[in-house]
C-alpha cells in the first residue's frame, strides 16, 4: 500500500511539473513577472534602492525575481495537488509560501553576494523578517493564479465539486463525450477538445452518475446521447461510433447491456 502511495504521489508531482512546464509557455505568465519586477526595482526593496542604481537593481531583481518568482509558482503547483483538496486555496498559497521561506532567504542572500552588498549583521537570518511574511502573502495571491482556471469555474449543480468538474478546463465544456482511462490518467473528450486529467477512472464515472452514459469497457465511458451506431466486431464484440469520429470497443460480455442501455435512451429521444 505504501508503495502505491507513494507512486501515487510521484505521479501528481510529475502532473504539477508538467502543468509548470506548460505554464511556462504562457506569455501572459512572463508579462506579469517582468512587470512585477520592473514595479520592483523601480521600488527598491531590501536597501537596493540605496545600494544600486537604476540598471544595478533591474539586474539584480531581474534575477533575483524571475528565479523567486518560479520557484513560487512550482512550489504552488506541487502542494496544490499534494496537499488535501478540501483545504481553502489561501491555506494552500499560505502553505506553499512557508516551505519557500528559506530557499528564497538563500535567493536573497546569493543576489546580495553577487551585488556586491554582502549579507546583514545576523547573515541570512537577518533577511527573514522581511522574507517571510512578503513571500507567503504573495504566495497566497500566486496560488489564486495558480490553481486551474476550471476550479473557478462552477460545476454543474448535479455533479460531484471535488474531481472531474473541477479539473476538466472550462474552455472544453461541459458536453462530455466518452472518457479513456489511461495509467493513473483519464482522456476526457468533449466537442470542444479533449484533456488529460490526473484522476481515476473508478473516481470519474461516479462525477458522471447523473449523465446519460454507462462503461462499456474497463477503459471507456461513453455518453449515450453521443451514440451515433453500434457495430459488431469479427471477433464477437462490437464497437459504438460516436460522434467526432470515436469508435469504441465493446466486448462481447458487455454487448447486450449495451444495446439495451441504447434502446431505453431511445424514448427519452423522441
Amino acid at each position: 500500500m505504501k508503495h502505491l502511495t507513494d507512486h501515487v504521489k510521484q505521479a501528481d508531482v510529475l502532473f504539477a511539473l508538467r502543468e509548470t512546464a506548460r505554464d511556462l509557455l504562457e506569455p501572459r505568465l512572463w508579462a506579469v513577472i517582468g512587470g512585477v519586477t520592473l514595479l520592483v526595482a523601480l521600488a527598491g526593496p531590501f536597501y537596493t534602492m540605496e545600494k544600486l542604481g537604476l540598471v544595478g537593481r533591474l539586474v539584480y531583481w531581474g534575477a533575483v525575481g524571475m528565479a523567486s518568482a518560479l520557484l513560487m509558482w512550482t512550489l504552488n503547483r506541487i502542494c496544490g495537488v499534494l496537499l488535501p483538496r478540501h483545504w481553502p486555496c489561501l491555506v494552500v498559497g499560505a502553505f506553499a509560501g512557508a516551505v519557500g521561506v528559506l530557499p528564497m532567504m538563500g535567493l536573497v542572500a546569493l543576489g546580495n553576494i553577487a551585488a556586491g552588498m554582502g549579507l546583514p549583521p545576523a547573515g541570512i537570518w537577518g533577511f527573514f523578517p522581511y522574507v517571510a511574511p512578503t513571500v507567503i502573502g504573495i504566495s497566497m495571491l500566486v496560488h489564486m493564479l495558480v490553481a486551474p482556471a476550471n476550479n473557478r469555474v462552477p460545476a454543474p449543480s448535479h455533479v460531484s465539486s471535488t474531481g472531474l468538474f473541477l479539473r476538466l478546463p472550462a474552455e472544453l465544456g461541459r458536453d462530455i463525450i466518452a472518457v479513456q482511462a489511461q495509467d493513473h490518467y483519464i482522456d476526457v473528450i468533449t466537442p470542444r477538445g479533449s484533456s488529460l486529467i490526473l484522476m481515476r477512472m473508478s473516481d470519474a464515472t461516479q462525477d458522471l452518475a447523473h449523465f446519460p452514459g454507462m462503461q462499456v469497457h474497463r477503459s471507456w465511458w461513453v455518453n449515450l446521447d453521443h451514440v451515433i451506431g453500434f457495430d459488431k466486431t469479427e471477433t464477437g464484440g462490437g464497437r459504438l461510433v460516436l460522434t467526432k469520429g470515436l469508435s469504441v470497443p465493446v466486448p462481447k460480455s458487455r454487448r447486450s447491456a449495451v444495446r439495451q442501455a441504447i434502446a431505453a435512451r431511445k424514448p427519452q429521444e423522441a
